[in-house]
Order: C-alpha cells, then sequence, then structure tokens
C-alpha cells in the first residue's frame, strides 16, 4: 500500500509538472464575462475576481471586453480560455477553474473549492479562491515557449524558400492538392495526419479522425470542418496547409499553418 501511495504521489507531481511548464507557454489568460450556471454578466461580481486571482498568481489577464493587446487580437491562441464550473451540492458550493488553449483542448483543472456559507455572494468568492489555491502552486511565469516554437518553424520555412531558385518562387504558391494520399503535418505541437478522400482529405490527430477537407469548386482551396479548427484553406507553394478561421477572442480572422513535415 505504501509503495502504490508513493507511485500515486510521483504521478501527480509530474502531471503537475508538465502542466505548469505548458501553461508557461501561454502569454495571456481570457476570462468570459458570464459564466453558464449565471444569467446575467459578472454575477456576484466572480468574473471580475477570477480576473483578479489570475493577476495576483502572476498571469496577465483580460475579461472579454476588455482592450486586449494588439497580439492578442491578432493571435488568440497567445491566451488560454478560463471557464468556471460548478457542482451540485447540497448546503456546498463547490467550483473549479478550468483552462483551455484556442482548440478547445483542456490544459489544466483545479481541484475543487467548497464552501459552506449560506450567502451566495460570499459563498460562491470562498470556493473560487479554494478552487485557485491550485493555480497559485503552478508559480506560473511567462517562458515565451510558444513564441520560440514558431520563430524556429519560420527560420524552417525561410530555409527551404532561399534554398529555392527565383523561377519556382514566381510560380503559382497555391496547389490544388497534394499528390500523396497521407501527409504529416504539425500545429501547436501537436502532430496532424490529411489522408486523401473523394471529397478531399480527412484530419486525424494522433490517429483519431477530427474533421474533414473538402475540396471547393475551384479546386485549389478547401472548406474545413474541424470544431474550433473549423475555417477555410489552401496549400502554399511549400506543402504547409494554411487555415483562415475566427479568432474566439476578439471574432476577427486570423491564420494558422500548419507546417509539413
Amino acid at each position: 500500500m505504501v509503495r502504490i501511495f508513493f507511485i500515486g504521489m510521483i504521478m501527480i507531481s509530474a502531471l503537475h509538472v508538465n502542466a505548469q511548464s505548458e501553461i508557461n507557454d501561454f502569454k495571456y489568460v481570457v476570462v468570459p464575462d458570464n459564466y453558464s450556471f449565471f444569467k446575467g454578466r459578472d454575477v456576484y461580481q466572480i468574473n471580475s475576481l477570477t480576473k483578479f486571482l489570475f493577476n495576483k498568481y502572476g498571469f496577465e489577464a483580460y475579461m472579454n471586453g476588455d482592450d486586449y493587446p494588439e497580439d492578442l487580437k491578432t493571435n488568440g491562441c497567445k491566451a488560454l480560455q478560463a471557464d468556471v464550473k460548478r457542482t451540485s451540492g447540497v448546503f456546498v458550493t463547490k467550483l473549479t477553474v478550468e483552462l483551455k488553449d484556442c482548440n478547445g483542448r483542456v490544459v489544466f483543472t483545479s481541484s475543487e473549492g467548497r464552501s459552506r456559507e449560506k450567502e451566495f455572494k460570499p459563498a460562491y468568492h470562498e470556493a473560487l479562491r479554494g478552487a485557485f489555491k491550485d493555480i497559485e502552486e503552478l508559480h506560473y511565469k511567462y517562458s515565451g515557449g510558444k513564441e520560440k516554437s514558431t520563430a524556429e518553424k519560420l527560420d524552417k520555412v525561410a530555409g527551404k524558400q532561399k534554398n529555392t531558385n527565383s523561377e519556382e518562387v514566381k510560380e503559382e504558391v497555391v496547389l490544388s492538392s497534394p499528390a500523396e494520399n497521407s501527409i504529416s503535418y504539425l500545429f501547436n505541437e501537436t502532430n496532424f495526419v490529411f489522408k486523401k478522400q473523394e471529397y478531399g482529405f480527412e484530419i486525424f490527430k494522433n490517429e483519431v479522425s477530427t474533421g474533414k477537407l473538402f475540396k471547393s469548386t475551384n479546386g485549389k482551396s478547401y472548406i474545413v470542418q474541424a470544431g474550433d479548427l473549423s475555417g477555410n484553406g489552401y496549400f502554399d507553394g511549400y506543402g504547409n496547409f494554411i487555415l483562415e478561421r475566427i479568432n474566439p477572442v476578439t471574432n476577427k480572422i486570423i491564420t494558422d499553418t500548419f507546417a509539413r513535415q
């Protein structure tokens, strides 16, 4: 039993370190101005408190509707999307804090914060502060990891362009379709595979189908149906897939690059 306990503690510690490392890659946190379990904006000032606590523990947090920094306006994937979940309980208010990336993937979930206060506002505030104890223990410090990774990819692409002669550069950038039946890509540190189908391509993430690319009538662009990655896209002259979709933070168009491997 003692051995099992220590193995469990080691596994929990490893998960904690991995979550901390990944969270440090994100520059911002965006907090919604209302939660699903309330009807109305910033009820009991719980959304404002969420933003305050993120800032208290080292994050740069903004509430939906704030004036965002320029780099966040152009790239919503620099931010984690915060959410607070409520669990039903008799005489107990229970809340957890959740963080997702721009693709809807859950990066972190806190332990449950609880309160037995009878008044609603003090109860929600106490439970939320309890949930934030896990976030405090992350000791967040922005590392710029994702930006470094992006820079490396751009250098890689620039190297390919440098080795391409001027006549090739002048050719049409957009390809109608790659010849291969299966193509590997890297996006946000995650591997994807595009497999050719009669309608275009099927998208696989970790061998699980996550969406489809439907070839448009012009034969050069694609309609993408893939959850949060839905939009329009095309293959560039280097085999990368360029996706244009709506920024979940600003509701503006952003451009993502699936780098061909």
